[in-house]
């Protein structure tokens, strides 16, 4: 998102109404990619009061499987992500495609790209890069067992160093055991609080204006439940956290927008006032 900080926040239950794992697969592939399309920070799933923790358990399982796919490199993704049913239908959705995994198969000289670094049985600095055989790291390099950015400083002698350099690889997962809970741990660490619904203004440039360089919560209700009716299920006001109660769909032609397409549509039009 353009000078801004934005996270988003929306509940489990828009796969409850999905009675497939291909469309369950389907609304998860949405939100991660239209998150990613605008660089949104984090991603906060939580959980309704009617949804049951056995539900909520099992879509997390489902979230969490799929935003490790998306997110891993495509060249890492054999070697990191382990075949799983749950993941059967990945092949059919298309790929985020972020910026830092536009690099070739083979590295280049010279290139920065993400890369699996880890000690060897001989406690020896290795990162995969891409290719079968594991390169050599050169220097130091403060973490690993995880993804890293480096840079290729030899693809012939096959050595890469580590860089201490922010790039952003789509938005980081959490979970929330309602949305007070929700409220309470990112509203709290957020300059702004944004509710959507029906009911709400329709935003404001002088008022998105004012989020520049600020960090921005962004809340969306589910498929049976908007966030105020969530909010009375959960005995609290929620205008004690929020800041703007927004429409960004005036006038809609529909009787219903699902969360998912109002999170795009909110997502473009923050993103290009933010940018006014």
């Amino acid at each position: 998102m353009v000078r801004a900080i934005v996270k988003v926040a929306l509940p489990t239950s828009i796969l409850s109404i999905e009675h497939s794992l291909l469309q369950k697969s389907i609304r998860v592939h949405q939100v991660a990619r239209w998150t990613s399309i605008f660089g949104v920070r984090e991603v906060i799933f939580f959980k309704e009061r009617s949804t049951s923790s056995e539900e909520f358990s099992e879509h997390r399982y489902i979230i969490e499987e799929h935003w490790r796919y998306f997110f891993t490199p495509p060249y890492l993704r054999k070697l990191l992500v382990p075949l799983s049913p749950v993941l059967r239908h990945v092949g059919v959705l298309p790929p985020i495609r972020l910026n830092i995994f536009d690099v070739g198969q083979k590295p280049r000289e010279g290139e920065e790209r993400l890369a699996y670094v880890f000690k060897d049985e001989n406690g020896i600095l290795k990162a995969y890069v891409g290719e079968v055989k594991p390169y050599l790291v050169k220097g130091p390099c403060e973490k690993t067992g995880e993804i890293i950015l480096v840079k290729v400083v030899s693809a012939r002698e096959r050595v890469v160093e580590c860089l201490d350099k922010e790039v952003y690889r789509g938005p980081a997962l959490s979970f929330a055991e309602s949305l007070k809970k929700a409220l309470d741990v990112h509203g709290k660490r957020a300059n702004y609080v944004v509710v959507t619904d029906r009911k709400g203004n329709i935003p404001r440039i002088d008022d998105v204006k004012k989020m520049q360089e600020k960090s921005i919560l962004v809340l969306f209700g589910g498929p049976k439940y908007d966030l105020f009716e969530l909010a009375e299920q959960e005995s609290f006001n929620i205008m004690d956290y929020a800041d703007f109660v927004w429409n960004t769909i005036p006038e809609q032609k529909v009787v219903t927008v699902r969360t998912e397409e109002a999170l795009v549509i909110t997502l473009g039009i923050l993103n290009v006032f933010l940018a006014t």
